[in-house]
């Protein structure tokens, strides 16, 4: 049975996602800003980049139940104000951009449909087995009625047999395509957690396809310093080819987690099968990325490129992104985007845009400023209970949508 969380309140998503990166900082003193040995040690959002923002979050919505920010009267929700320091940061100069997320209570990962627009887009085929592919696993309390949702609003199930299949953990899976025709796994564990969100959906996974495992599980442990678990052989695993439909792969796996997260990366490499690394471009449509909070982003980033990956933002260094954050976009060796990010002192007051009044409050450039003040609310380590408070006081009160349910045609 899927929950109706519709008296969530914007503040309470603003909270949401100032938790999703403040994780640990209650616990214990952190080192100053620049500091520290280079390390993730939180993970923020999980970013699809889509075409269409609006259409994007009525699918989370509307499919499943998950929490977005309500439609203004004009029936389109606004494009940012300007922010070069930020276009910067993703090397998309001249671009505009808009982006918020679905959330579900009770988990820190959100879902920030990110549109970018104006820079030259492209649509890229996803295939679940090229490298690249970030696969956003949903795991739920009931896999069949969820699965009934997704049919009855018309979206593609991939899965051969057209229903969940039991994987070799004994859970239940199955694989469809979401309103931008990327994957999307559906899965009902064996159990459900006693402390689990009082929602259908129960947490929130990666799936990233590899290149090379053995790469990337190094480049996790010992650039970003993740905690590597459950690395498994190759093997002719039955419920991947059942959810798959690909017959004849084989399939290694491990599963990495920074140290204050929630979330985990499942890695899985194929081979049996055509595969082709996907080549793409932060504002291409098939293209993910995911925030990483870092712990001395200049030596971090200096790692990142001493290992061989590839530096995506202007001048290849960490770049100031107002309010007073340091910020560095890397592809990893599968060319899945992550964003490092660190407060600092001071290096990118907050700027007001031009014709404005006083300054914009954090809601005012969506979830991704609200995630960047946590990071600057990580370094504030006096009361972060006071910081998360102040930033959700600030952002819109108004309750999130419960927009009637929308049919996609065949």
């Amino acid at each position: 049975m899927v929950r109706n969380t519709r008296g969530w309140t914007a503040r309470a998503l603003s909270v949401a996602a100032l938790c999703a990166l403040a994780g640990s900082v209650a616990i214990g003193q952190r080192p100053e800003p620049g500091t520290g040995e280079p390390m993730v040690t939180n993970t923020g959002a999980f970013t699809p980049f889509v075409e269409n923002m609006d259409r994007s979050l009525a699918f989370y919505h509307d499919v499943f139940d998950m929490e977005i920010p309500p439609m203004p009267a004009s029936g389109s929700r606004p494009y940012n104000n300007r922010n070069d320091r930020l276009f910067r940061f993703f090397d998309i100069m001249g671009a505009k951009e808009r982006h918020q997320s679905a959330r579900v209570k009770g988990i820190r990962t959100g879902v920030e449909a990110m549109e970018i627009q104006q820079v030259g887009a492209k649509k890229i085929n996803l295939r679940v087995q090229d490298p690249g592919n970030a696969t956003l696993v949903l795991l739920v309390r009931d896999v069949d009625a969820t699965l009934a949702r997704v049919k009855q609003a018309n979206y593609p199930v991939v899965t051969p047999a057209g229903k969940p299949v039991e994987m070799a953990d004994g859970s239940r899976a199955v694989l469809i395509r979401d309103a931008d025709d990327r994957f999307l796994q559906i899965r009902q564990p064996l159990s459900i957690p006693a402390d689990a969100p009082q929602h259908n959906i129960v947490g929130i996974r990666a799936e990233i396809s590899v290149v090379d495992l053995d790469k990337t599980n190094q480049v996790y442990k010992d650039i970003f310093k993740f905690t590597v678990e459950n690395v498994t052989p190759f093997s002719a695993d039955k419920g991947q080819r059942a959810l798959t439909g690909l017959s004849k792969a084989e399939v290694r796996r491990s599963s990495a987690r920074a140290r204050d997260s929630q979330l985990w990366f499942d890695f899985i490499e194929y081979k049996g099968v055509d595969r082709t690394p996907l080549k793409m471009r932060i504002q291409d449509h098939g293209a993910t990325r995911i925030q990483l909070n870092t712990q001395n982003i200049d030596a971090m980033t200096a790692k990142a490129k001493a290992a061989g990956l590839h530096i995506v933002t202007i001048d290849g260094g960490p770049q100031p992104i107002p309010p007073n954050m340091k910020g560095t976009l890397i592809s990893d060796p599968n060319n899945l985007f992550v964003s490092l990010f660190e407060a600092c002192n001071g290096c990118a007051p907050r700027e007001v845009p031009p014709g404005t009044a006083g300054a914009a409050a954090p809601a005012a450039q969506g979830p991704l400023a609200v995630a960047l003040a946590v990071v600057a609310a990580d370094a504030a380590r006096p009361a972060v209970a006071a910081s998360v408070q102040a930033a959700a006081v600030a952002a819109d009160g108004s309750r999130p949508q419960r927009a009637g349910r929308r049919r996609r045609t065949p």
